[in-house]
């Protein structure tokens, strides 16, 4: 049976890659494309952004504002970009500046070793400025998808898109992670990290190319740019009672999720003592579970929907917390090698959360107005991106700043992410009553 489960699961996305090639799937074939570029600079900037910073001389302080401080810009730039956007006939326009905008922003990185004394306050300011562009590129990109790709092909469109994009986490981080633990040389190291950089620029820029090939997506935009207009668009979506809800369980999870984005690394070099091969195989392990297991879960979002499987999203993070208690239990290599293990599990169903939370967000919100709401929605969950990583490390210092205060705060996160989990499952139980009163209805 699990043969068999294993073998339909590779044979649905290999025919989905396969017929991705075919001319009346131009969307997606280039939003694959388009994702596996994106997915190669993200992948690179995920891994070694905090691992630059310690190389620049930051302290475990500031290696938490390389995280949050940028978000704080994104929040800036969110709601104007919405409203920009929804002004727009074809909302590619704005997603194509704003990659080119991250492109430039990266060029400049990779210069900042020359810098002496200002080089990490430099890194920090140009970080920060990029994310604006970043921030711009998801909620356009979500906009401009939902333009395109029609609800009924969402699913398998992201399937690809995703599962290319988890393909290259798996193979990225091997190459990078080498060429990084080649020399104990910190002068090498640095030298490789800009041209990480560089490299990075060149993709943001064919990415460019890639979504300007995209087709359709032209819509009648809006007229109005005025402050009467947004504060109209919000009182709208504030009525909205599924979008409201959602945005209330979403930022309930990134909440307690976001906590401890800059633990986790700590926690893997501070006390794991893991460098960066073993950094490099963490996230291969990670990636590996979750290429191989999309499969499953696009089949299982198209019988359950997306709201079933983000329970299961929620449960493999709520496991990363024990599986970093257990690790730094352990003394040595038997650490490190349990953590790789145990991390690999917790991200069975990882892929849940890209796949599964944007089709979500698209089932809810309303048509019109629509980058206005997806903008609302980030800006709240860019802004306790903005606050937690920075408050994750904040607790841990306060509570003793020491193995045992490490693993409290772990502890907490556990608890926190079985609640909610638990709320994810009483909102699929929700919308499943509803959709049965409908059918009850309309079929008297």
């Amino acid at each position: 049976m699990k043969k068999r489960l294993q073998s339909l699961t590779a044979a649905a996305f290999k025919k989905s890659i396969i017929s991705s090639f075919l001319p009346e799937n131009n969307a997606l074939l280039m939003f694959t494309i388009e994702g596996v570029l994106f997915a190669i600079a993200t992948n690179i900037i995920n891994n070694n952004n905090n691992l630059f910073a310690l190389r620049l001389g930051a302290t475990d302080a500031q290696v938490s504002q390389v995280t949050a401080i940028p978000q704080f810009v994104g929040l800036l730039v969110l709601l104007p970009i919405g409203i920009l956007t929804d002004r727009l006939r074809n909302k590619g326009l704005m997603v194509r500046l704003s990659l080119l905008a991250l492109a430039f922003f990266y060029l400049l990185i990779g210069f900042v070793p020359f810098l002496e004394h200002y080089r990490f306050l430099v890194f920090l300011i140009l970080l920060s400025l990029s994310m604006g562009p970043m921030t711009g590129y998801n909620a356009s990109w979500q906009a401009y998808f939902s333009d395109v790709v029609p609800f009924e092909k969402r699913n398998r469109v992201l399937t690809a898109r995703t599962g290319g994009m988890f393909f290259i986490n798996v193979a990225l981080p091997l190459v990078t992670g080498a060429l990084l633990a080649y020399s104990t040389e910190l002068s090498y190291k640095i030298k490789v990290h800009q041209i990480f950089y560089w490299f990075i620029f060149a993709m943001f820029l064919l990415q460019v190319v890639a979504v300007a090939r995209i087709k359709g997506g032209v819509t009648e935009g809006t007229d109005s740019l005025s402050l009467t207009h947004l504060r109209a668009s919000i009182k709208d979506i504030i009525k909205y009672k599924p979008f409201i809800k959602f945005l209330a369980g979403a930022l309930f999870f990134y909440v307690f999720w976001q906590a401890d984005w800059t633990l986790y690394f700590l926690g893997q070099v501070n006390y794991l003592k893991m460098n960066e091969a073993w950094l490099s195989y963490a996230a291969i392990g990670a990636a590996l579970a979750q290429f191989v297991t999309i499969g499953l879960w696009s089949r299982i979002n198209e019988r359950f929907g997306p709201r079933f499987g983000v329970i299961f999203g929620n449960l493999g993070l709520a496991f990363c917390p024990i599986c970093m208690m257990i690790s730094t239990s352990l003394p040595g290599k038997a650490g490190m090698i349990t953590f790789l293990v145990l991390n690999t599990l917790a991200n069975l169903a990882f892929a849940t959360i890209p796949l599964n939370l944007p089709q979500y967000l698209l089932s809810v919100i309303p048509e019109k107005n629509k980058t206005i709401s997806i903008s609302i929605y980030t800006v709240f969950i860019t802004l306790s991106n903005a606050i937690m990583p920075m408050a994750g490390v904040k607790a841990y210092q306060l509570l003793g700043n020491n193995i045992h205060a490490f693993r409290r705060v772990f502890l907490i996160l556990f608890l926190f992410r079985i609640a909610s989990t638990f709320q994810w499952y009483l909102s699929y139980k929700s919308h499943k009553r509803e959709l049965e009163n409908e059918k009850q209805i309309s079929g008297i």
